[in-house]
């Protein structure tokens, strides 16, 4: 396990040098998941503070040096308790595969579920899936299929009309569901998010409290979610003073301060750039899987090229109806082809020309790039 902190901590260190901010971010979750020396992780986050504000290349390739030092101490001095807790986690689990059960990590199943309303004659029908915890779960599809309706009854905030549906890991040893214990394990970011009152801080540490976060532990988890969604320069502003983008980092840190086991989000990249969108998305997918504290993440989108890079496994919702294309390692495997999406500079008789000896199918151009199918060799 050393030398997997080792890999780990090197592979920061060259982050860092490259990507200052986003090795910083890592290291956080690395000295949070199993430093022995609970201060390491408070003085990663002081220093990616100061490296924010380092006026000279030279200051801060020094701080860059000292979250280096932090990074290989945490790699030789570890939380041996936190790295026993994983590998046996690790071997329940490998267990659990090998005799084909992984209800271990199923946060939420759906069988057949159903949701009508006979006003408008719109019928939700879903296929059966699996969330699990380290998971993210893409649902993509055009407005107005039925996604928001979807994610809400998982959420618990609306019934359904058919089929089963279950929380395997929140269920108690008599197997029976309690939703006031239930709901304590759910976050919902809805696409409309709601007003709130007082400073982004206070929010915060109020919503770190009442879920049972507090005194220095309240601290310690609202500075590492505030640090590590970059929401720093904004803690004392109010809902009026932020943009749609840091409003929407407000509400997973609300989400992910006390640790939510399924996180649940409705189109959060609506109102984000393109920058803005990765970097959410890749922080989503290190928050679902980290080794302490994994959480099944549902994001649903029309973002499909992005939401794919980050998912595991992926839906797809059309009028009413959700297909569950599975993980993302079997995507494609019954594909009858292969499609090709590309741009360039050539006219479509002078790109038909260069193309003459190569062994393809179709092209044809789509009104901003040319798609060229072949078979699958």
């Amino acid at each position: 396990m050393n030398q997997q902190l080792r890999n780990r901590a090197q592979l920061i260190k060259e982050l860092l040098g490259q990507q200052p901010e986003t090795g910083a971010d890592l290291l956080m979750d690395f000295a949070r998941q199993y430093a022995a020396h609970t201060n390491l992780e408070d003085e990663v986050i002081l220093l990616k503070l100061e490296l924010l504000d380092a006026a000279t290349p030279e200051e801060q390739t020094a701080i860059q040096g000292d979250l280096a030092t932090i990074a290989d101490k945490v790699a030789q001095n570890y939380d041996a308790n936190a790295v026993q807790d994983i590998l046996a986690r690790e071997q329940a689990l490998a267990e659990k595969i090998q005799a084909q059960d992984s209800d271990e990590r199923v946060v939420v199943r759906t069988q057949n579920l159903q949701k009508r309303y006979r006003s408008t004659n719109f019928e939700l029908q879903c296929e059966d899936v699996d969330f699990r915890l380290g998971e993210v779960t893409g649902l993509v599809g055009e407005n107005a299929t039925g996604k928001s309706i979807f994610l809400r009854i998982l959420a618990g905030d609306l019934a359904h009309d058919g089929g089963d549906l279950r929380y395997p890991l929140f269920q108690d040893d008599d197997k029976r569901l309690r939703w006031n214990k239930l709901k304590q394990q759910i976050a919902y970011v809805p696409q409309e998010l709601p007003k709130w009152r007082g400073t982004l801080l206070d929010n915060i540490r109020y919503e770190a409290a009442i879920h049972g976060i507090k005194g220095a532990d309240n601290r310690k988890a609202v500075d590492y979610i505030i640090e590590r969604l970059g929401l720093h320069e904004h803690t004392e502003k109010s809902w009026q003073q932020l943009s749609g983008g840091y409003k929407l980092r407000f509400a997973l840190a609300k989400a992910l301060v006390w640790k939510a086991r399924l996180l649940i989000i409705d189109e959060p990249l609506a109102n984000l750039d393109i920058k803005t969108q990765i970097v959410v998305l890749n922080d989503l997918r290190n928050l679902a899987k980290s080794l302490r504290q994994p959480m099944a993440i549902v994001i649903s989108s029309q973002h499909l090229h992005e939401i794919e890079a980050v998912a595991d496994q992926l839906l797809f919702m059309r009028g009413g109806k959700l297909e569950n294309l599975g993980e993302r390692s079997t995507w494609g495997e019954e594909r009858s082809h292969n499609t090709f999406e590309f741009g360039c500079a050539l006219s479509y008789a002078e790109l038909t020309e260069r193309l003459s000896d190569f062994p393809h199918e179709k092209l044809w151009y789509d009104g901003r790039h040319y798609v060229l199918e072949c078979s699958r060799e």
